[in-house]
């Protein structure tokens, strides 16, 4: 296992998933509905491939018991954490938008 690899998936499409999803609200704040769901099929794929790193590295360390916690991988699983979280906030702000 390359944790290394996994940790910067994680970032990297965290990264994506949370810039697409604030590309979302920007769209729908400009009145673009279809672009808004978009950017946001765009952000839910890129928070998908994080989360498979994510999996990839618990499962790694659920069955061998060797993976060491670095500050990188406390570094990615924010990056994650807040992907998810702005995406969750997305759809609430562009709903107020839509109204």
């Amino acid at each position: 296992m390359d944790s290394i690899m996994e940790c910067m998936n994680m970032t990297a499409y965290g990264g994506e998933a949370k810039s697409k999803a604030m590309l979302a609200i920007q769209r729908a704040r400009e009145g673009d509905f279809d672009g808004a769901a978009a950017a946001l099929a765009e952000s839910d794929e890129a928070l998908a491939k994080s989360h498979a790193a994510h999996m990839a590295l618990l499962s790694y360390d659920a069955a061998n018991s060797d993976l060491r916690v670095t500050i990188f991988m406390v570094h990615a699983a924010d990056h994650l954490s807040s992907a998810e979280t702005v995406r969750a906030l997305a759809d609430e702000i562009i709903a107020l938008h839509r109204r």
